[in-house]
């Protein structure tokens, strides 16, 4: 295999990372990081602050017609993962999209809200919406997955992100 090949290879097996499988954001200023698996997701979007304090992502996966986003920022108080949700879901819940079958819940890894929206402007959205909140040190996260149209057939497609998602070294 000559240079230019092997390079290509190279450049094409470390793209696919940024497309399909697991992957793995750093929390700024820390060697610990986000992972979380986006098979079949395209990055539309990623950037750190201009203090390198925090990062932003988001993704669409086409097939499926998810929305996903990933926050990471310097907590703005000392706490784990339900003060995380308890914080960010305060300023949620003041938005004027409905909230229906609200459920506040914990995995392994994080504290979660889920919550669906039928209607909104008269129109008929089956708006779904998954936030799940992590902490690690003095950095929070927020990973939301939605989609609307949503039909019970697109459970397993968040789980499968979902289920993901942890903070390693």
């Amino acid at each position: 295999m000559n240079f230019k090949t092997t390079l290509s290879f190279t450049i094409a097996v470390l793209s696919a990372s940024f497309v399909f499988g697991q992957n793995h954001y750093k929390i700024p200023s820390q060697n610990k990081g986000l992972t979380i698996n986006l098979e079949g997701f395209k990055i539309e979007r990623q950037s750190y602050s201009a203090d390198s304090s925090a990062f932003e992502l988001s993704a669409f996966n086409k097939r499926s017609g998810i929305t996903l986003s990933i926050f990471i920022e310097k907590s703005e108080q000392d706490g784990d993962r339900l003060v995380c949700r308890d914080f960010y879901w305060s300023k949620a819940e003041k938005s004027p999209l409905a909230k229906e079958n609200l459920k506040k819940y914990e995995t392994n890894n994080a504290a979660m809200i889920e919550h669906d929206t039928k209607e909104f402007n008269g129109m008929k959205v089956n708006y779904h919406s998954v936030n799940a909140y992590l902490a690690s040190a003095d950095y929070w996260i927020d990973v939301h997955v939605s989609k609307t149209g949503y039909e019970e057939k697109d459970k397993q497609e968040f789980e499968k992100v979902l289920k993901s998602l942890s903070i390693d070294n």
